[in-house]
């Protein structure tokens, strides 16, 4: 099964161009207030409830899904892909690539929850 892959920097073009995009972060939830895209929900790979989430998606739009470097993002892309999503796709390198790529001036931001008080800040 061959799974789509975008880079964070065309990735966060896309955003900066004014598409919306739905980005599905799969780590566990410490891993997820530890650093995150701003724009990343978060759905643990271990709890992934693909119908749900599909059932929230618009059907021809993209689905992107981020992890750590990749690896658990792949396997929520083959999920998605076995319970009938056609337009997935693995971000390239996951958050530790993004957080790389984030240091652009123009880039969207990356959350940390652990240097903030907030409690509104990871939801």
């Amino acid at each position: 099964m061959t799974i789509s892959v975008i880079s964070p920097k065309q990735l966060q073009d896309r955003i900066q161009a004014g598409q919306q995009v739905q980005l599905i972060d799969v780590r566990t939830p410490a891993e997820f207030r530890e650093v995150h895209a701003s724009i990343a929900r978060n759905t643990p790979l271990e709890s992934l409830d693909c119908g749900a989430v599909l059932a929230a998606h618009p059907t021809n739009a993209p689905l992107y899904v981020i992890c750590r470097s990749g690896s658990r993002g792949k396997q929520a892309c083959e999920k998605f892909t076995a319970a009938g999503c056609t337009n997935v796709v693995n971000v390239e390198g996951g958050t530790m690539a993004w957080d790389q790529v984030r240091k652009s001036p123009t880039a969207p931001p990356v959350k940390n929850c652990s240097t903030t008080t907030s409690p509104s800040c990871c939801g």
